[in-house]
């Protein structure tokens, strides 16, 4: 597989999991109790949603003609239904877990994009600050500070 071919399908996996978690974030937000928890729903589906719109704008450099997409989309079911049984947030009891899982898991994509030789400049800029910005957050939870949001 030639190293645009990877880096397409990696930035659709990138893209499924944070449509996912998006999606996941604006069903808790309609299902939570907790005032804190559903405005930290509100502002992390919001933010999920601008890393989409980043992902897909570099998606859209590398696949022009969109030929990976008809090979890709065979992938898509079967990653789509993986992402959306991890990242499901339940109640106000286990969000605080669900969180921390979800995000860990977005950060090891991430990473696994990250670690590939050669990324041009500007993906790599845009990987590296949605990156931090769930590794900032993954700090948060693991310090036992209150994740609030205002991140």
């Amino acid at each position: 597989m030639k190293q645009t071919d990877y880096i397409v399908e990696k930035l659709n996996d990138l893209v499924i999991l944070n449509e996912e978690i998006e999606s996941a974030y604006n069903k808790a937000s309609n299902e939570l109790k907790f005032a804190d928890n559903v405005a930290f729903s509100k502002q992390s589906a919001s933010q999920r949603n601008k890393f989409i719109q980043v992902l897909n704008k570099e998606l859209k450099r590398y696949d022009e003609n969109n030929e990976m997409q008809i090979v890709l989309k065979r992938r898509f079911h079967l990653i789509r239904t993986n992402f959306k049984q991890q990242v499901k947030i339940g109640n106000d009891l286990d969000f605080l877990s669900k969180v921390y899982s979800n995000e860990l898991l977005c950060v090891n994509k991430y990473d696994e994009l990250l670690s590939q030789i050669n990324l041009p400049l500007s993906l790599c800029r845009a990987l590296l600050k949605q990156r931090d910005i769930v590794q900032a957050r993954i700090h948060l939870i693991e310090r036992g500070e209150p994740i609030v949001a205002a991140l």
